[in-house]
């Protein structure tokens, strides 16, 4: 790596691993999408099965397995897995993503471009909370778009040879979440090289042709890898796996997946995208009053130079390359994920390291007109950071009461409120609180042109620097205080003293499951008892202990009364956040007739 490009590399992965990793283990699990990756790997490392374990006592892996992989590979030096190491694989992939973009933007386009495109992206709330969780949507992220930058580069050398870099990233992508990880890429590479051969004036048959053999050679040769795995699966889960993975590949774009997800139309990606940028679309779109309209205007009504058409298509000729390839890249990317009728604003995140550089470059372009989105929302952030120590101070004195909350939600925020007013704090958590105050105290300084420094000087900067004091405030004290007051956990351990070591088991409507129906499961309970949940209505167990939700107590009447007797051990006195519900464990053995359940 040149010298030049080595200082933006490792400002981004500093600032992003400061950022990142000291707050991953912080927050428990509370919802039922971190935990179902979690006990996968968890799985693995107990059955000694890499391919396709069975978790949950009945689930086997409906996406490829190689998020898992790196959270089993991390915790085997540590005997155990835990909810740091299970983020952990996340956090590096944006690391990796980000300092990857920073250095490939900074040769091609300029360093503050690149650094500042980084550190946004690294604040989108949509990033930030991917790169934070267990899912396995950020390292999908990473492969797809360090791929592209990888074809990019093969195709400045003239596309000699074979693009090795980008067949390894398509490899990985397919592992972490199937075929898409090679579809993507190619389908963004494709158009991207038509273009330019368009551009060029030298687009012909030989070029179209030429273009798609070396893309699915290219793809061909990434596919060697997973086909390993699938086949191995296949092997281990038959007819079961097969299944699964045709409706969630090829059900799931064609819109005919047995349980239907996130069903919305096209538009919502659009308002994903708005709300996926958060903080950052407040001066984004205060920008829009600014812009000089009447100018942009005449010069698309001016026939000097033609009509609007012809000048469109001469500034598509004259674009540079790196220019069509970033916008491409987005438009693309979007275009793809419209088409699937399943939609989540999570699917977009390969747009966001081009949409981040494209920004950048219209920051400096309105800035250099008009200085007011950026200090209203270099106001906003010192407003939020001077409210929220308020109101932390405010709720540390207990001048807030209990009677403030109503309503379905009254427990659950009565428990954040209670955590973030009588939760102890060390001297670690002082420091943290005090990142929006400081962010607060810098906003003040710009707004009011005092001392200004090499930060308070530069208005994008101070911007930046501000969002990240935020973000680090957030992540450290504020949300683990907040959110651990829902964790999972100690409902696992209650199940586990009441079992007293007799085996647990969940009851899941197996009829739900064989039409494909959503069907509730308990993964964070199973999670924290180290996957020893099994399935109550597969197995038909002799006796132990059943932990079923208020609204599935029926379930265990018709099928079940005459050959048990079931004895309630507890109840939660309020209902689980993720199963939005009271939940009830019962204590169950088999006989050949008995009671209904108590």
């Amino acid at each position: 790596m040149d010298k030049k490009y080595r200082f933006v590399f490792w400002s981004v992965v500093i600032v992003a691993a400061i950022t990142l990793l000291p707050f991953l283990g912080n927050t428990d699990f509370t919802t039922k999408g971190e935990p179902r990756e979690a006990v996968v790997a968890l799985s693995m490392l107990s059955q000694h099965n890499w391919i396709l374990p069975v978790n949950n006592g009945f689930d086997i892996p409906y996406k490829p397995p190689f998020f898992q992989w790196c959270i089993a590979a991390l915790s085997l030096p540590f005997g155990h897995i835990n909810v740091f190491l299970s983020r952990l694989p996340s956090a590096l992939a944006l690391i990796i993503m980000l300092g990857a973009g920073a250095v490939f933007f900074a040769k091609r386009k300029d360093r503050n471009v690149s650094f500042l495109a980084s550190v946004i992206m690294l604040t989108a709330f949509e990033v930030h909370r991917a790169a934070t969780n267990c899912r396995v949507d950020m390292v999908l992220t990473m492969f797809l778009v360090c791929g592209l930058y990888a074809f990019y580069k093969w195709w400045e050398r003239g596309c000699r040879m074979l693009p090795w870099l980008a067949i390894l990233c398509m490899s990985g992508a397919t592992l972490t979440k199937g075929p898409v990880g090679i579809v993507l890429p190619c389908f963004v590479m494709f158009v991207f090289i038509l273009f330019v051969a368009w551009q060029q004036r030298r687009l012909g048959l030989s070029v179209v042709w030429q273009t798609i053999y070396k893309l699915f050679l290219a793809a061909v040769l990434a596919s060697v890898l997973p086909a390993l795995w699938y086949i191995a699966a296949y092997q281990q889960g038959g007819d079961q796996f097969l299944g699964l993975v045709l409706d969630e590949n090829v059900g799931r774009f064609l819109g005919k997946m047995k349980a239907v997800t996130h069903d919305n139309p096209w538009h919502y990606n659009l308002l994903m995208l708005v709300a996926g940028w958060l903080p950052w679309t407040l001066p984004m779109l205060l920008s829009l009053f600014v812009l000089p309209w009447k100018q942009l205007a005449a010069r698309l009504q001016s026939k000097e130079k033609g009509g609007l058409w012809s000048r469109i298509v001469a500034g598509m000729r004259k674009a540079d390359a790196i220019q069509v390839f970033t916008w491409l890249s987005f438009l693309l990317i979007l275009f793809f994920y419209c088409i699937p009728k399943s939609k989540r604003g999570v699917y977009l995140l390969p747009c966001y390291p081009f949409m981040a550089v494209l920004l950048i470059e219209y920051t400096f372009w309105f800035v250099k007109r008009s200085l007011l989105p950026i200090r209203f929302y270099i106001g906003f952030l010192s407003l939020v950071g001077f409210v929220l120590t308020a109101l932390l101070v405010i709720l540390r004195t207990g001048a807030v009461p209990d009677s403030i909350f109503h309503g379905k939600h009254a427990w659950e925020n009565l428990q954040m409120l209670h955590a973030l007013s009588d939760g102890a704090m060390s001297f670690g958590d002082i420091i943290l609180v005090m990142m929006p105050l400081l962010a607060a105290c810098i906003g003040l300084m710009v707004l009011l042109h005092r001392r200004a420094g090499f930060i308070t000087s530069r208005p994008v900067l101070a911007s930046t620097v501000m969002t990240l004091l935020v973000f680090v405030g957030f992540d450290g004290f504020y949300k683990p205080m907040a959110m651990n007051a829902q964790s999972l956990r100690p409902l696992a351990m209650q199940v586990q003293q009441v079992a007293q070591g007799a085996p647990v088991y969940a009851l899941t409507d197996i009829n739900k499951h064989e039409v494909g129906e959503d069907v509730l499961r308990f993964y964070g309970i199973d999670f924290y008892l180290g996957d020893r949940v099994r399935q109550f209505d597969v197995d038909k167990p002799k006796n132990g202990v059943v932990v079923v939700p208020a609204s599935k107590k029926q379930l265990l009447d018709a099928p079940f009364c005459n050959a048990y007797t079931f004895k309630e051990l507890m109840r939660t006195q309020h209902r689980v956040s993720c199963f939005k519900d009271t939940v009830y464990v019962y204590r169950f053995t088999q006989v050949s007739s008995g009671p209904r359940p108590q």
